[in-house]
């Protein structure tokens, strides 16, 4: 596993940014890796979700057509957080403690984009219900190891992280664009 080394945190928040800006139209989620999940999470009930990296807020709004009474919200770092509905302007890798064991859902596919891998799992971790359901979204294939997508690991070394982190892999689903979604539930 490699992770780039910023100069500082200010600078991996403006490369963050301007990767973001730069892809700003890009829709990386498909609506099928979605489904899979709601179909995955079953007839439960769905309070709240969140979903961390999300640019411009397509998984907030394929997550409401499937759960249009829950409370969804998105993160972004880069100040465009702010044009998208149902997100706000956040490092999703930095807790926040109204959300500490309050999500039925987090998703992501943002991982690689995270210089600090274990703490991002454990904050994502500690954001579910105890029942709660983390969707992780990995393609080792486009872990490129450059500023915009500092995290290069393989998918066994992601697949460590989350298991020595108190959470253990119950399945996995077909991710978007040849990616794979690890299920994950507290242990």
């Amino acid at each position: 596993m490699r992770i780039w080394e910023f100069k500082n945190y200010d600078e991996y928040v403006a490369e963050q940014t301007r990767a973001n800006k730069h892809k700003i139209k890009w829709r990386y989620v498909k609506e099928h890796a979605i489904n899979s999940i709601v179909q995955n999470k079953g007839d439960e009930q769905v309070k709240f979700i969140v979903c961390h990296g999300t640019r411009n807020g397509t998984e907030q709004k394929l997550f409401q057509k499937n759960y249009p009474s829950a409370e969804i919200i998105g993160t972004e770092i880069s100040e465009t957080a702010t044009q998208f509905e149902m997100t706000i302007q956040h490092d999703f890798t930095m807790p926040i403690e109204e959300w500490v064991g309050k999500a039925d859902i987090v998703y992501s596919n943002s991982f690689d984009h995270t210089i600090d891998p274990v703490k991002t799992i454990q904050t994502w971790r500690d954001q579910l219900t105890p029942e709660g359901t983390l969707y992780l979204e990995y393609n080792e294939g486009l872990s490129v190891y450059e500023p915009n997508d500092p995290l290069d690991a393989t998918m066994k070394e992601v697949r460590d992280m989350i298991e020595d982190n108190e959470l253990k892999i119950v399945t996995t689903l077909k991710g978007s664009c040849g990616g794979t979604t690890l299920v994950c539930k507290r242990k």
